[in-house]
């Protein structure tokens, strides 16, 4: 098979745990006890989720069309405190919210992207896709999916908001930013640069390179003769105009590494501009170079790379050039939010001079979102925020809190009213590691993931940290070490990007009995399940996307191998600050110290904690 043997075409597929066809959606325990189940009556339409049907790769080698599989269950997560019988009965929702992740939309012919690297396997594995030229009609047939479901399905309440967590684009270019925005705001999308009208990139057959599958007929490739099909023509309707639908609720960005840093790494330089608003495309190194050595000095010294380019040092191909290719800045970012037609999306005009790309929301009535920016500005596909970040969103959190916790583990009482909060960023806690000064902040020292757990766990009515980044569902518990607060829940959605390309509705409740739960319940776009190479409307291309997607070696083709991380309930005591002279009511005691209720909230108090899961899995999109 050539250099696709170093990525494998998937083998294997999925099992999901549990069918729903008629009747209750069962509820497992996250031990596989069956502690009650859900009433249909609860459940308002599974239809349309994955309660309801997944969609599976099948076993066996080589090129696998899709087929349907089994509902998958809803999973209770009770690490954080027991759930109470009966609580189905009496919970009440809080907050609907939908996340999309990844959606990575994707100039796939401009010069800046490094496709060349893709067949040398890890870690550049992630920079090219065979379905990524589908990147926008993905985004958008997620949108009108979310438009005709129109609220959570275990709760029936209408959707609230719609977040997006960042790596909303692909490449951090001007053109890449405004098609994200007319995806979710609405209208005529043109997903084409350069030449309108005729694709220039490594699928097309100017030079029919054996590494890249082409969807044309005629000629063979490593792809094709691995069982890739053909779709004849499929580049040219990849790129034609088509009407987005627009996004029937507020939307909230988050900004990721892949949003402002050249293919997810380096950090914008007017050589780079150079490269990305230029003719001429790099196909090949010449014999003999290190790729090692050719992505750190196009990390280090990108004036040298785009000099290079200039003397055709490199193998290269004629493109056309393209203006709106230009890396966008943070001011861009904000400038073109602030234009919505569904804006301002979080931000005031005194951001563009502060270049301050985070800021807090009202998610839902007594709930507030708060949106990081976790993209470490100065290059490097991990993430950090400033200390000056960190000190804000301590600002932000006491605002929102009757009574919280001091750095040295002291009681705060603040005086504001109480509200829910839910946190969003791109990164993960696990992949906040990289410590690389942000050059709008140079004086600042960076923050990483164990110090942001550390703080959010101070603030009680913090119930979760949604985030992407990796391309997986995952499910991490953050309790408070002492017991000291009731702890978090950490939700990381799966990316749009790859295999199985799906979103997550988020429904809090509150179980009226000293206890939240969080429903999370994942989301296919509608698209067939069957690719048909004729069938070139907007459904029929998003069902070819999800296809290649779940036969490309970038995919994840077993999203329900945990279905602790799928379709879950994850509940977590009321808010309590732990170290006061108030005791807990009988029926919901504990052993340990007496608590301070939040009295704003006015839930029972429960005793919470356990050990932290397993550290986060790294699968994020490199070079």
């Amino acid at each position: 098979m050539g250099t696709i043997g170093r990525r494998r075409l998937l083998v294997g597929g999925a099992v999901a745990a549990a069918t729903w066809r008629c009747g209750p959606v069962p509820i497992l325990g996250a031990t596989g006890r069956m502690p009650g189940r859900l009433p249909l009556a609860a459940v308002t339409r599974p239809d349309g989720t994955t309660l309801a049907r997944t969609i599976l790769r099948p076993p066996g080698e080589g090129y696998r069309r899709l087929v349907e599989g089994p509902g998958q269950a809803i999973v209770v997560r009770d690490e954080l405190g027991p759930p109470q019988p009966g609580r189905e009965d009496r919970r009440r929702p809080l907050a609907v919210f939908v996340q999309l992740s990844d959606l990575h939309l994707v100039d796939v012919q401009s010069p800046g992207r490094v496709e060349l690297l893709d067949p040398l396997g890890a870690p550049y594995s992630g920079a090219w896709r065979p379905q990524e030229a589908l990147s926008t009609q993905v985004a958008s047939a997620m949108v009108a999916h979310l438009n005709g479901l129109g609220h959570g399905p275990v709760t029936g309440r209408p959707f609230d908001a719609l977040v997006c967590t960042g790596d909303n684009i692909d490449n951090g270019q001007v053109n890449e930013l405004e098609w994200f925005v007319r995806v979710l705001d609405g209208g005529r999308l043109t997903p084409d640069s350069g030449d309108l009208g005729r694709y220039e990139g490594v699928q097309d057959d100017v030079d029919r390179d054996r590494r890249f599958w082409h969807p044309d007929e005629g000629g063979t490739d490593d792809w094709t003769a691995a069982g890739f099909p053909t779709f004849d023509g499929l580049l040219a309707d990849a790129l034609a105009p088509f009407e987005t639908e627009a996004l029937a609720v507020p939307w909230w960005p988050a900004y990721g590494n892949h949003d402002g840093l050249l293919q997810g790494n380096a950090a914008p330089h007017p050589s780079f501009d150079t490269i990305l608003t230029g003719d001429r495309k790099i196909v090949d190194l010449p014999a003999g170079t290190d790729p090692n050595t050719f992505v750190a000095t196009l990390l280090t010294e990108p004036r040298a790379v785009a000099d290079r380019l200039r003397t055709r040092d490199y193998v290269t191909r004629e493109v056309a050039a393209d203006e709106d290719r230009r890396s966008i800045t943070r001011t861009d970012w904000i400038d073109r939010l602030l234009a919505s037609d569904a804006g301002p999306h979080g931000y005031v005009d005194a951001d563009r001079d502060a270049t301050k790309t985070w800021y807090r929301f009202p998610l839902a009535d007594g709930v507030v979102g708060i949106s990081l920016d976790t993209c470490a500005h100065g290059g490097s596909a991990g993430g950090c925020i400033t200390e000056g970040q960190l000190r804000w969103l301590e600002t932000e959190l006491a605002a929102v809190h009757t009574t919280h916790l001091g750095p040295d583990g002291g009681v705060v009482r603040t005086g504001a009213d109480d509200q829910l909060v839910v946190v969003f960023s791109h990164h993960t806690a696990g992949t906040m590691d990289a410590d690389v000064p942000d050059p709008a902040f140079p004086a600042e020292r960076m923050v990483g993931g164990t110090e942001l757990v550390a703080t959010l766990l101070r603030y009680p009515n913090v119930v979760a940290w949604v985030n992407g980044h990796t391309h997986v569902h995952e499910v991490h518990v953050h309790p408070h070490p002492q017991g000291l607060t009731p702890g978090f829940w950490e939700v990381t959605t799966a990316s749009h990007i790859d295999f199985p390309q799906q979103s997550r509705v988020l429904e809090l409740v509150d179980n009226a009995d000293g206890t939240h739960s969080l429903f999370g319940v994942v989301l296919d776009h509608d698209g067939p399940l069957a690719a048909d190479a004729d069938d070139r409307s907007l459904a029929g291309l998003v069902a070819i996307s999800r296809e290649l997607s779940a036969n490309d070696g970038q995919g994840h083709s077993e999203p329900f191998s945990d279905p602790g991380v799928f379709n879950v309930e994850l509940v977590r005591p009321a808010p309590f600050v732990r170290g006061g002279p108030v005791a807990p009511p009988p029926d919901l005691a504990h052993t340990g110290p007496s608590t301070v209720p939040l009295a704003g909230v006015g839930l029972a108090l429960v005793a919470g904690g356990a050990a932290l899961q397993a550290a986060v899995r790294l699968r994020e999109r490199t070079l």
